[in-house]
């Protein structure tokens, strides 16, 4: 269903707002996720809540400001691209980016000790305008209780803020420039159903229908009241709760099936909720392979696989999928990419002239955007043939991302550990690296270790709102521009505030953690020069193989259910944490259409749509209470 605007422009306004708008999300994630929840939360999902909660405010402002002076304020244009600015502000100050960064460049110099040796080995490879080195600045730091806003300490960060604030725009603007590139071709011929923008198009539709249906306020009842429910027992313990999580490894305490460890059943709204738009083959998908890779863990303790202490290699299996998938992606788009260098580099039809221009400017940024990447890198120490493979790696990642996000809407990416730098170590082996690579590959940590708040995908997607609404591209286009330009600095001032006011030491475990994580691993690669490390390499390989061949059986066979995408990602972390949810979903979905039919499942999709939107509301409201009264 095409859902029509009154008004297909972007305003200036809405720019201006979504300007505003971006250091409020910085702060917001920076200060739920490292003050209040410490730890992954809103960044870490595909759907961010709190930029839904804020199109909310944003949707009711408007309305009544309509109402009342019989004047449009905001567009459904205008909210999307301001949900979309927002969008790139909370995913580049999330868990896996910003959050990482800031404590990567404090940890070295603050940590070095002469057990360490850190002075010989680690510091002098380090360059000033990418580190924090003062220690006066750094005690400010890990203490608290201090400011940042003072002259000498703006003084000593202000190198690092400016260095690393225009890494991230270049990196943004080159995912921008692969998304121009590809946009048309997943969108409007392949005609993917980009299934996260459902929630926002609807949230966001001028003509209100999405509220007078009963089924969207049932499912805004079920979910709020199980958060309300649930918040008022973490004030008042005594108070009855709704049991939401349970963990089944407890019941296996007999060797081998004891190998399976943590495995939680977790019901997680938000998961079923935006997981009943994902194809009932993606959904079985996730929570079969999790259980197959719990299943090669049990046949490894029963078989006692002594030479091969990391299997199953979840970790290397899921990263040759991930590429297998990028590889795919390539593929499918091979023609379109063709087309467009012949366009680019032949004559062009008048109709044609703007687009033209558009992947012309495309082509350029991301060249010179990836030459600028590997001149920075260099600048760290790295060779230049390392910054480029890891780069190249990097962009196959990122488009295997944005194509699962763009076809199945998958509510989570992580890919912990498996990224560039560990398939580059487990290829060639720390030995064949300098020590001057090695500290510059470390840096890269920040953009490496997880990719679920990466923002390339949420690109792609404001690119699809602005096609869905037929609103003008170029003015979304724009507005994601301005935030990938924006988005840096705003994350990196948010998690120094908290940190200088709080303290680093008394946030976040992980804010600590990630620094010693980051240069942990770089020691551990000069300590222990490896050469390749042939297991990692072979089940990177099985990884990619298996993946293929998924895709091989689905495309010949109607009743193949074993989707590549749910290979890919269940063997990583948060699928682990949360399969318990896609169990649920796909058994509710199954039954839906089995005895509902396509018309069911209709009707059903504003009851989950509520139940999504639910969760956000009522959740969101309480964290800012929480947070404005020190409740939690």
């Amino acid at each position: 269903m095409q859902i029509k605007s009154e008004d297909k422009k972007v305003h200036l306004k809405a720019i201006f707002i979504g300007v505003l708008m971006m250091p409020i999300h910085s702060y917001w994630i920076s200060k739920i996720e490292g003050i209040v929840y410490k730890g992954g939360g809103a960044s870490t999902d595909s759907l961010i809540w709190t930029t839904v909660y804020n199109m909310a405010i944003l949707v009711v402002i408007s309305y009544l400001i309509k109402r009342w002076g019989h004047k449009t304020f905001l567009n459904q244009a205008d909210i999307l691209a301001i949900f979309s600015m927002c969008n790139i502000a909370a995913c580049v100050a999330g868990h896996d980016m910003v959050q990482i960064l800031v404590p990567l460049i404090t940890y070295p110099y603050w940590n070095a000790t002469p057990e360490n040796e850190w002075g010989q080995v680690l510091l002098p490879y380090l360059r000033n305008a990418t580190i924090v080195s003062d220690r006066l600045t750094l005690s400010d730091y890990y203490t608290g209780e201090s400011s940042l806003y003072n002259i000498r300490t703006l003084s000593y960060l202000l190198k690092p803020f400016l260095s690393w604030s225009g890494f991230i725009a270049v990196l943004l603007m080159v995912a921008l420039s692969l998304n121009v590139l590809i946009h048309r071709k997943w969108t409007e011929v392949d005609r993917l159903s980009y299934p996260v923008v459902q929630l926002p198009l609807h949230l966001s539709a001028p003509n209100r229908e999405f509220f007078s249906n009963k089924l969207v306020w049932l499912g805004i009842g079920t979910s709020g009241t199980i958060q309300m429910i649930n918040n008022i027992h973490r004030i008042f313990p005594a108070f009855p709760y709704i049991r939401l999580y349970y963990e089944l490894g407890q019941y296996f305490t007999d060797p081998p099936w004891n190998a399976v460890g943590w495995l939680p059943f977790n019901i997680i709204i938000s998961y079923i909720g935006l997981g009943f738009f994902v194809p009932l083959d993606i959904l079985f998908s996730f929570w079969f392979f999790l259980i197959v890779f719990k299943g090669q863990i049990i046949l490894g303790r029963a078989i006692g696989f002594q030479s091969l202490p990391n299997f199953p290699y979840s970790y290397e299996q899921s990263s040759g999928g991930y590429i297998a998938l990028g590889v795919i992606a390539i593929w499918i788009t091979r023609k379109h990419l063709k087309n467009i260098i012949k366009m680019v580099f032949g004559k062009v039809d008048s109709d044609l002239k703007n687009e033209v221009t558009m992947y012309r400017i495309a082509i350029i940024t991301l060249i010179l955007g990836t030459f600028a990447l590997v001149m920075f890198c260099s600048y760290l120490g790295m060779s230049a043939w390392v910054s480029i493979s890891f780069f190249l790696l990097y962009y196959i990642i990122l488009l295997a991302i944005a194509r699962m996000r763009a076809e199945v809407g998958t509510p989570l990416h992580d890919l912990h550990f498996g990224g560039p730098s560990s398939i580059l170590m487990n290829i060639f082996g720390s030995r064949r690296f300098t020590q001057s690579t090695l500290v510059g590959l470390a840096h890269l940590w920040f953009i490496d270790r997880a990719y679920r708040s990466n923002p390339m995908p949420h690109q792609l997607e404001s690119l699809k709102l602005s096609e869905r609404i037929h609103a003008d591209r170029k003015g979304f286009i724009i507005a994601l521009i301005v935030a990938g330009i924006l988005a840096g600095p705003m994350a990196i001032w948010a998690m120094f505030n908290h940190c200088f006011e709080f303290g680093a030491n008394n946030t976040a475990p992980v804010t600590i953690y990630f620094g010693y994580e980051t240069w942990a691993r770089f020691q551990s690669w000069i300590n222990n020069l490896t050469l390749t490390n042939i297991q990692s390499v072979i089940f990177t390989i099985i990884g990619f193989l298996v993946t293929i061949g998924l895709m091989i059986g689905r495309m010949r066979f109607l009743w193949w259910q074993f989707n590549p995408i749910g290979y890919a990602i269940s063997g990583s972390w948060q699928m682990i944490w949360g399969w318990g949810a896609f169990f649920i979903v796909w058994l509710i979905k199954l039954l839906i259409m089995k005895y509902s039919g396509i018309q069911g499942y209709r009707k059903a999709t504003r009851y989950f749509l509520g139940l999504l939107l639910g969760e956000i509301l009522v959740g969101g409201t309480w964290t800012m209470i929480g947070i404005g009264f020190n409740l939690w």
